[in-house]
């Protein structure tokens, strides 16, 4: 099989932090990242960040279940490598924000083995449509939070 390698790019009008918050608020993923379907945070680092997460996601051509373990270089990288799943073989991968300006230029790598032949061409489209609409979903999640904390704060 192998694994299929991706990397998806975007700009976020936010700093780092605020992106590093979201990526790691594993219990909302279900309401804004559009393929998953349930998380559940297994333990924590002592600074209360997600260590064993499991999540549940629509993968397109089949609803797959694995376990991921995170590590973090607050707020710069967060990355995940897989301990077992039901569905898929391997996952591992990383966001990296890097400080653009005011913003933050979000850049998400992603292996998998989905454990099934996938042709050439399938692979590059689920790059092209799920890692992309993923990238764009923590975008959007970024916006929607600074937009409710600024509605938040005024008198």
């Amino acid at each position: 099989m192998g694994i299929h390698r991706g990397e998806q790019k975007i700009e976020i009008p936010a700093p780092p932090g605020e992106c590093f918050a979201a990526i790691t608020d594993y219990e909302t993923f279900p309401d804004w990242q559009d393929a998953v379907l349930r998380t559940s945070v297994l333990d924590r680092h002592d600074d209360g960040l997600g260590r064993t997460v499991e999540v549940t996601a629509d993968a397109k051509f089949r609803e797959v279940t694995y376990r991921l373990r995170y590590e973090y270089d607050r707020p710069r990288r967060i990355r995940w490598d897989f301990v077992s799943g039901e569905g898929v073989q391997h996952i591992e991968g990383e966001y990296l924000l890097e400080a653009r300006g005011e913003g933050t230029l979000a850049t998400y790598r992603l292996g998998i083995d989905p454990g099934v032949p996938v042709p050439g061409l399938v692979a590059r489209r689920l790059n092209a449509t799920v890692m992309k609409r993923s990238v764009e979903d923590l975008r959007d999640e970024v916006l929607r939070r600074r937009t409710a904390t600024r509605r938040a704060e005024r008198p």
